[in-house]
């Protein structure tokens, strides 16, 4: 299955395993590349050094495969994170929110093809014109920050405006989301909860069982979480939760382990609070849901957390590993794009 997604980034299937802040570990981006799609690694839950080693460690697991890094411009210390991603050589940086580049004064570098995720119209064409080699496309049913239009309504808009390649991602779980996908006119699917719940993803048994128990309504679109629109599972004890305020007591603690868990000085978690407010969200706001979700995915500490997750959630039904998801995947959409051109052969 070839598409100008495969051939930009050298993959055998156009799928993309996104980068998913303290899921997408090395060992589920080694698995999903080995299985012939995109992994990409999250740079949320690591220091610069610590990013720098696992880097590393994919490199010398995939050999030539190709593999990317998400970063978040809300991340302390940003431009630690950029430069070393830089200095290492990653073939793919896939960002959002921001251009990853602008934001330090530089330019794209030509040897890294720049992903960007956005959630409009508007977005894609200033990323395109910022030098973005293809976009992920994230509709309304997406988990974590969505985007608030449906996928099936923004796919074909930001195909009909930008020439470079679109991902489709939102809604997508299976081989019929991959062959509805290219119908739209995206040439790949960016999957997010699917591959949370593989055996290659480092969530706790305990999550996992609640991602199979969870239906699409479960999944809950609010600006509550961290300030921004955000599609998360809440857990019992926070399903009245309205905001920080609530919970002030946990201010000073989510402080204290963001400066530690990131090495970050007083002037760099600043500069994140400051960039937070641009996007209208309150700074505290975000670091309180940052750490709720923190708490689920290391502690599993179901009932004071929020699990983010698609409304895709209520269609997964199975723990594959990496190789059987994707395989089935490209499968079922070759499956399915086959009985289509038979049903339509009879018309």
């Amino acid at each position: 299955m070839k598409t100008r997604i495969t051939e930009l980034l050298g993959i055998k299937y156009p799928i993309i395993q996104s980068g998913m802040g303290l899921v997408a570990d090395s060992t589920l981006v080694i698995g999903t590349c080995n299985a012939g799609g995109l992994g990409i690694l999250s740079a949320w839950s690591s220091t610069p050094e610590g990013l720098r080693k696992t880097i590393r460690e994919i490199r010398q697991s995939v050999g030539d495969k190709t593999f990317g890094v998400n970063l978040v411009p809300f991340q302390p210390g940003y431009k630690k994170y950029l430069d070393v991603m830089l200095e290492e050589r990653v073939p793919m940086l896939n960002s959002g929110l921001r251009d990853p580049f602008s934001l330090v004064g530089m330019k794209k570098p030509g040897n890294v093809i720049y992903i960007a995720t956005v959630g409009n119209v508007r977005q894609a064409v200033r990323v395109e014109k910022a030098g973005a080699d293809a976009v992920i496309v994230q509709g309304l049913e997406a988990g974590g920050h969505a985007g608030k239009i449906a996928s099936v309504v923004l796919i074909p808009e930001v195909v009909k405006v930008v020439k470079i390649p679109v991902i489709a991602a939102g809604g997508f779980c299976d081989g019929k989301g991959l062959a509805a996908a290219l119908a739209l006119g995206a040439e790949g699917i960016a999957m997010g909860t699917r591959f949370a719940v593989t055996q290659e993803s480092p969530l706790p048994p305990q999550l996992k069982s609640k991602y199979l128990e969870a239906r699409d309504n479960d999944a809950v679109l609010s600006t509550v979480w961290d300030g921004l629109d955000m599609r998360a599972i809440p857990g019992q004890k926070i399903k009245r939760y309205h905001g920080w305020w609530t919970r002030f007591w946990e201010i000073i603690p989510t402080f204290l382990y963001m400066k530690k868990a990131y090495n970050a000085s007083l002037r760099e978690l600043m500069g994140t609070a400051r960039l937070v407010r641009q996007v209208h969200a309150p700074p505290i706001q975000f670091m309180v849901g940052m750490e709720m979700f923190r708490r689920g995915v290391e502690n599993g500490e179901l009932d004071r957390s929020i699990l983010i997750a698609g409304q895709v959630v209520g269609r997964v039904e199975d723990i594959p590993t990496c190789h059987q998801l994707i395989e089935r995947t490209v499968a079922e959409a070759e499956q399915v794009l086959k009985d289509l051109h038979s049903k339509l052969a009879l018309l």
